[in-house]
């Protein structure tokens, strides 16, 4: 007995292996107790998320494909519409349409355009000096 005694009075002075047991035993208590609805909150949670992220991808891509296809064509702009909560870009050459991003219907740009502020538009100009590269971002770095 008083070998046991003090094998469990080491263990305690130490305090690693009651603080990794305890730690175990809460786990597994509280991984029983709310594992389930975990599970089923992260199954359902998801789906959402991940329309969520890529709309959100899908947004910034339209953009900076806008920008860059602006900055090729002859005396280019850029006009931003907005189409059921969702932003189309168009990419003009002078007056002329050229192209949108996300691709819509031809058919379709005489009605996203009508009550569209054409004086709005980006000019190409503007745009190229709009993004700082990443490198002036970056902070400066000390030589030793």
């Amino acid at each position: 007995m008083g070998e046991r005694a003090g094998r469990y009075s080491r263990g305690m002075a130490v305090g690693r292996g009651s603080a990794k047991s305890g730690l175990a035993k809460n786990l597994v208590k509280y991984g029983v107790r709310y594992g389930p609805m975990a599970f089923e909150a992260v199954k359902h949670g998801r789906e959402p998320a991940q329309q969520a992220i890529q709309a959100a991808l899908a947004k910034r891509s339209a953009r900076k494909k806008a920008v860059e296809h602006t900055l090729t064509v002859r005396d280019g702009s850029l006009l931003k519409v907005i189409k059921d909560g969702q932003a189309v870009f168009f990419v003009f050459s002078g007056d002329a349409i050229v192209t949108t991003y996300p691709p819509v219907p031809q058919a379709t740009y005489p009605e996203l355009l009508r009550h569209s502020d054409l004086d709005r538009r980006e000019q190409a100009a503007d745009l190229a000096v709009e993004r700082p590269k990443l490198i002036d971002r970056l902070p400066k770095r000390r030589r030793r």
